[in-house]
């Protein structure tokens, strides 16, 4: 047991992602240059059984993996299948994929290698474990055997070093073959951009996947513009240290355009009006919760599809007219239901009466559900302290909630009680997590956050790419550089502000919320004695500076556009008396989120939130302070 009662210290999951990119895209000699995915040879290699691999079960996402890349590659940038060789389970040899490489190579195409599976440490090196590995290291291939490849990308679900010892809510796709020695450091290497090491899979919405590659593909597959594929992996690094409580590093070189049209759905098949669909363009963290009677429409907005049932990445839906298989589809209208509940599990290692006890201190809790199943990750987790006997609270990846827990001992029902506020605004972030929808929006918006002190310099920017609005000249060629290597990191003491640009046609009333780890919900006062902000057509205006006086694990903005007026959160908040964040705690925070978005809903009295995405943006940056 104390091995598990670790929340008395400091955790972060280090070099936590699963993404690995070779030079610069592709690579012809010395010259990196842009080639488009439609000339693209793709390798996918998706691994759940390993039968000589006693010490680990199988895994269970894999193959949903290799499918998803599969249809992003040909839904969305255009790939003939015929450039595809998919090997899974048995067939993906080591002799086997050694022979498809050779070929690949022969042909003189830029390729692409995706790889979900086992990995691990072997001889310190990184490594893939392919379909007869075992422990003696067989069938196994080195990561730097295969950079040594020319013209070369590769995508990597895995994971090369043990999974971290207070993670056991999630499925780690890491092998123990040899000692956990930290793998050599590959700066050297020269078609190497990026190495990360997440490699975890859970059941969302029925269906077990990588949270990388589920998450990557939606931004993949939604981010338009002219840098998509860099700007996904910022958002998919930012969603994934949220959503999991981990650090996400990067380290990647430049990336340039990938082309083609943005996606949220495709019909796969039909049959008079009724659709199957899918819908690798959602985020699987929204599509696990949202609601039959969601919204898209055709690409000509000629038809609407109304879903009524989703079973992981796949929906089906009734069009108002026939449409055709391949014909792609757009968020329309985002149904979410009102009942939405904070997902707790239990820590393993708390003894069985203290489970029995955490669980009925929680009974007669309608926001909080405890979640025992090994395929519902819950959004966070119950658990104790050795030192103190305090309960406390740490995210899926096994990190510490920092604040959650005391230094004194305590009875579960007096813990309970205790987090019972904090449960209030776990719940009250998760809700402001699924307005963001930076992909759909059809407003003309863009923010940016700069620093101003001690260094001034532009920090990140963030636009919406379906308003029928031109995006402006000036946000074209300014855009700041994608910090992929880290956490958008700031110190405290230091000064930073948002900015806001309205390019589109009406007049839109702006509001800034933040959700910070340590403090809880803050409303950030944009104007004297106002929250909210009325910005005219056109118009660029700074939006909030704010000096960061305070360390925070996590700290997001989210800062939410509508041209509808925000009447609850002005009805029921006080007036700010200086330009200080105001903390809004517990239930309060809670019903101040939940009537935000009341005020963004078409149907704020339905029995479900119905979001326009006409008539909302949400847009969302990820910081931490130090």
């Amino acid at each position: 047991m104390e091995s598990a009662m670790h929340l008395g210290r400091r955790f972060f999951l280090q070099s936590a992602a699963a993404l690995l990119l070779a030079q610069a895209f592709w690579q012809e000699g010395s010259r990196a240059i842009a080639a488009p995915l439609t000339t693209v040879r793709a390798l996918l290699i998706g691994i759940n059984h390993y039968p000589h691999l006693g010490m680990v079960p199988p895994l269970a996402g894999c193959l949903t993996d290799v499918e998803l890349v599969k249809m992003l590659l040909m839904e969305r940038f255009g790939l003939d299948r015929d450039r595809l060789t998919i090997l899974t389970e048995a067939a993906a040899t080591l002799p086997r994929v050694r022979e498809e490489l050779a070929e690949l190579q022969g042909l003189g195409d830029p390729i692409l290698v995706y790889f979900s599976g086992y990995g691990t440490l072997w001889q310190q090196q990184p490594t893939l474990l392919l379909a007869n590995a075992d422990s003696s290291g067989a069938d196994s291939l080195a990561l730097a055997e295969l950079l040594n490849l020319k013209s070369l990308q590769v995508w990597l679900d895995t994971r090369f070093t043990s999974a971290p010892p207070h993670a056991s809510h999630l499925r780690w796709r890491y092998a123990p073959l040899a000692a956990t020695v930290s793998p050599q450091a590959h700066s050297g290497a020269k078609n190497l951009t990026a190495v990360n090491n997440l490699g975890a899979e859970v059941t969302l919405n029925g269906v077990t996947v990588g949270l990388f590659t589920a998450t990557l593909s939606h931004y993949l597959a939604a981010l338009a513009g002219d840098r998509p594929l860099d700007r996904s992996v910022m958002h998919t690094a930012d969603e994934l240290r949220t959503q999991l409580g981990s650090e996400v590093h990067l380290t990647m070189g430049n990336l340039p355009s990938m082309g083609g049209n943005s996606l949220d759905a495709v019909v796969q098949g039909s049959h008079d009006r009724t659709l199957n669909l899918w819908c690798g363009g959602f985020s699987p963290w929204l599509l696990a919760h949202l609601s039959p009677r969601s919204r898209l429409l055709s690409t000509d907005t000629s038809v609407i599809v109304e879903l009524s049932s989703i079973n992981g990445f796949m929906a089906q839906g009734t069009a108002a007219a026939p449409l055709q298989s391949g014909d792609r589809l757009y968020e329309k209208l985002r149904r979410l239901p009102r009942n939405l509940s904070l997902k707790v599990g239990l820590d393993p290692h708390l003894e069985k009466i203290e489970r029995v006890d955490v669980v009925n201190a929680l009974a007669n809790q309608g926001d909080v559900t405890v979640v025992n199943s090994p395929d519902d990750l819950p959004d966070v987790i119950i658990t104790k302290t050795s030192e103190a006997g305090s309960y406390g609270l740490q995210w899926p990846a096994g990190a510490l909630l920092q604040e959650s827990c005391t230094t004194t001992n305590e009875a579960a029902k007096a813990g309970m009680r205790r987090l019972n506020p904090l449960f209030a605004t776990l719940l009250a972030h998760k809700w402001l997590a699924l307005t963001v929808n930076t992909t759909s929006s059809h407003l003309g918006m863009s923010t940016t956050l700069e620093q101003l002190t001690p260094q001034p310099k532009l920090l990140s920017r963030q636009y919406t790419t379906r308003s029928p609005h031109p995006l402006p000249e000036v946000l074209r060629t300014k855009l700041p550089p994608v910090n992929l290597a880290a956490p958008l990191t700031l110190t405290k003491g230091d000064t930073c502000r948002w900015s806001i640009y309205n390019y589109g046609d009406e007049s839109l009333n702006v509001l800034a919320v933040a959700w910070d780890s340590r403090q809880g919900l803050l409303l950030l006062p944009l104007q004297p004695q106002c929250w909210h902000l009325e910005l005219a057509a056109g118009l660029s205006v700074p939006l909030y500076t704010w000096t960061l006086n305070h360390p925070s694990q996590w700290l997001q903005v989210f800062i939410i556009s509508s041209p509808r007026p925000f009447s609850y959160v002005n009805q029921h908040s006080p007036r700010p008396t200086n330009a200080q964040p105001l903390p809004v705690a517990g239930e309060n925070g809670l019903a101040l989120t939940q009537g935000l978005l009341s005020d963004l809903s078409t149907e704020p009295e339905g029995n479900d939130l119905s979001l326009d995405v006409a008539q909302w943006c949400s847009q969302c940056y990820t910081l931490r302070v130090v």
